[in-house]
């Protein structure tokens, strides 16, 4: 058997292990003694889902059988915090000079800052979604008081307003809410999560 985690071969010896279910359940227990969390399981090649995980667990442990684990950290997603907030200070200093470039006819460049907000999220929130594996640690964060959760609550129609003035060409309105409603809901987002 051949095992993998995140694409490096480990050198395991097997207990008293049976099957494809006993190695992933003692493989979990080193995991969380570790801080660690598995996000995917691959067996010969095929994605185990949740609706085939029984079937594949109970299949006896051979000599071909490869396993491949791909497993987060507790450390990992606080140093993809720290990131996220680097990037997002970033993008704010982009998204302040909003107003500026399209005045000036750089609607291209002010186009471009807003594409990278709605990557910036999407990425925040695959974050976020890690994070909740550990909530014991990052289960507190809050954010100007609210948890994650509402505050992305209350900034999804402040987005959905962004893109509605875009549509409408709306430089005004487009402006005022990147500098006004967006900069500083980012800006606080970066201080809750800085510093993991």
């Amino acid at each position: 058997m051949e095992f993998y985690v995140n694409g490096q071969q480990l050198d395991i010896t097997l207990e008293n292990e049976k099957t494809v279910g006993e190695v992933l359940r003692s493989f979990e227990t080193t995991c969380i003694q570790n801080k660690c969390a598995t996000i995917g399981v691959t067996i010969n090649g095929i994605p185990v889902t949740a609706d085939i995980f029984d079937e594949e667990a109970a299949k006896p442990i051979t000599e071909n059988l490869k396993i491949e684990a791909t497993v987060v950290s507790e450390d990992n997603v606080a140093d993809a915090f720290k990131d996220a907030a680097v990037k997002i200070k970033a993008l704010v200093t982009e998204l302040t000079e909003i107003p500026v470039n399209m005045q000036n006819g750089n609607d291209a460049k002010a186009k471009k800052s807003i594409a990278a907000l709605a990557d910036t999220i999407d990425d925040f929130c695959h974050i976020v979604a890690m994070s909740a594996l550990f909530s014991e640690r990052f289960g507190t964060i809050k954010i100007e008081g609210k948890s994650l959760s509402e505050f992305f609550s209350d900034f999804s129609p402040v987005l959905q307003e962004l893109n509605g003035a875009l549509e409408s060409e709306d430089t005004v309105l487009t402006g005022d809410l990147a500098v006004y409603e967006i900069c500083p809901r980012l800006n606080a987002l970066c201080d809750a999560v800085k510093d993991f």
